[in-house]
């Protein structure tokens, strides 16, 4: 190789090292941050109890024409969340007769005089009775409402929470303050008096009939609300009633109120 070929490499070797080392001092100071979000769902847990140490089911034998029963059982929201509604539907199982009345027939002879639920107040009366008419066991199995008090009536199913406001103004089963809401239902074998011509009683063909009623419960949630930028952290509580319903939006309350952000109406 050259002397003049020697001195070119040369040259190309420095520019090259000083070039690496320029690129190396292009180095920037560098900061992360992180911002921690936690998201916790809440529960909706409906309890169905007995008031005091009455029984709450109807399971009876020996039913003749004319009996009534009286039965009470208590809505207790054992959850996180606020209930809406209670919703009642009705099945029946297990239906054995003696081949001259059907499970609806024999159903039909079974009456509910009235179904209370509680008014949300402090005393046991003035209670909401949900039937307005003639409405028996068999309505409630095949989803018959037409005689159910209209406001009581949701998607078909019957209301039982409260839909009456007491003096502190809430509905439904709150969380806070803790509310058990009584149903109180009176059941009778209708009396009908009605004979066939040989002089048998009509209501003789239900004789050793039998059939399980099933009382089914849902408790709904209210709807969702807004939290704003400007809302604290913490439970979104709804156990504070009058919550979101499709048509009254309340807000969590805004900086300055308590540490949680809390349903209000606006």
């Amino acid at each position: 190789m050259s002397v003049k070929k020697k001195l070119g490499l040369g040259l190309a070797s420095a520019a090259l090292g000083i070039s690496l080392v320029g690129g190396g001092t292009w180095a920037a100071f560098n900061d992360t941050a992180t911002v921690n979000n936690h998201f916790a769902a809440g529960t909706l847990d409906l309890q169905v109890g007995k008031s005091g140490n009455k029984p709450i089911s109807f399971d009876l034998t020996n039913l003749k024409p004319g009996d009534n029963i009286q039965r009470i059982f208590t809505l207790d929201n054992v959850g996180t969340l606020a209930i809406k509604e209670v919703l009642l539907s009705g099945t029946a199982a297990n239906f054995e007769g003696n081949g001259d009345s059907s499970r609806d027939d024999f159903l039909s002879q079974f009456e509910v005089d009235f179904m209370q639920v509680d008014s949300e107040t402090s005393q046991w009366q003035p209670r909401q009775d949900v039937v307005t008419g003639d409405f028996t066991l068999a309505d409630l199995i095949n989803g018959d409402v037409s005689d159910i008090d209209s406001d009581h009536v949701v998607n078909g199913q019957i209301n039982l929470a409260s839909i009456a406001a007491g003096t502190d103004g809430r509905i439904g089963i709150p969380v806070d303050p803790d509310d058990k809401d009584d149903v109180f239902i009176q059941i009778t074998f209708k009396n009908d008096p009605a004979k066939k011509a040989n002089g048998e009683y009509v209501q003789n063909k239900y004789m050793n009939d039998s059939v399980d009623v099933f009382f089914n419960l849902e408790a709904t949630q209210w709807d969702g609300v807004h939290v704003d930028t400007n809302h604290g952290n913490g439970a979104v509580n709804n156990g504070v009633q009058n919550s979101a319903d499709g048509s009254n939006m309340p807000s969590p309350r805004t900086t300055g109120g308590p540490t949680h952000t809390e349903e209000v109406t606006d």
